[in-house]
């Protein structure tokens, strides 16, 4: 009876511990979004610049330094506003401005990649396997999918256009793809980090890849495609999750179909 007890005192113990440590981490430490507009994070109401993302980028790693649990987070009451606008699709909605003329688009846009990368640096913690903004994070890669898949829809309308001004920078379809796809390998690295994201979070992820995989598979190379189907097989071998299986089966098949 005595030992009963005991394991059972022991039990409540792991249990309140393990709450606590549970509740530090979803504990929402940022700030608010006057607070955030004070330190110098732009107006999220309106479509943001690229000046607007620079002004962001240097706050947001000021933030870092000082405050690293204080960063905008995803559903926070306080600050969901600001990072729904850092991920804002509607900040590409140049991209499918007629009225701008398409070497300016190519212009903006490509510096879409580096607002991404410091994005995903300032919610990163490189020193840990487990990540306080696992949830966010999966959300910056996703965005930085799409600025990808608005570079190859851009970088193909001006290798079809007839404009004699876009012939020095139609040749550039060929980095746009090669990004695409290196961009595709790491994602697929992130999509073995159990540690660092949840299952919920991973099975966002390989949903998104796998559409865009889907999407794009059919001007992928033959070298290309060996490659890409070797390191899916091995996310596919590592990953617990029957829906992320499912979801990268799809994309062997496919890549499979074009062989």
């Amino acid at each position: 009876m005595y030992k009963l007890k005991y394991y059972t005192v022991i039990m409540i113990l792991v249990i309140l511990i393990t709450g606590s440590c549970d509740n530090l981490l979803k504990k929402d430490y940022s700030l608010t979004v006057k607070e955030y507009q004070k330190l110098g994070i732009p107006d999220h109401n309106r479509i943001w610049t690229n000046d607007d993302y620079i002004n962001s980028n240097i706050t947001l790693g000021s933030i870092k330094s000082d405050y690293p649990l204080s960063l905008p987070r995803k559903n926070s009451k306080k600050s969901g506003a600001i990072f729904s606008r850092f991920i804002n699709r509607e900040n590409l909605s140049f991209t499918g401005d007629t009225a701008l003329p398409l070497r300016s688009r190519a212009y903006l846009i490509q510096h879409f990649t580096r607002f991404q990368g410091e994005l995903q640096q300032a919610y990163s913690d490189k020193t840990k396997e487990e990540q306080y903004y696992e949830e966010e994070l999966i959300d910056i890669e996703i965005f930085g999918l799409f600025v990808h898949e608005r570079m190859l829809s851009l970088a193909e309308i001006i290798m079809k256009s007839t404009d004699e001004s876009l012939t020095g920078i139609q040749s550039g379809l060929k980095t746009v793809k090669y990004n695409y796809l290196q961009l595709i390998e790491m994602l697929l690295a992130e999509q073995v980090r159990t540690k660092a994201y949840s299952t919920k979070n991973l099975e966002k992820l390989s949903k998104e890849v796998s559409r865009s995989l889907i999407e794009n598979h059919e001007w992928i190379l033959p070298a290309d495609r060996l490659t890409i189907s070797a390191q899916i097989q091995s996310t596919i071998d590592k990953s617990s999750s029957k829906i992320v299986k499912a979801d990268y089966q799809k994309i062997l098949n496919a890549l499979d179909d074009k062989k």
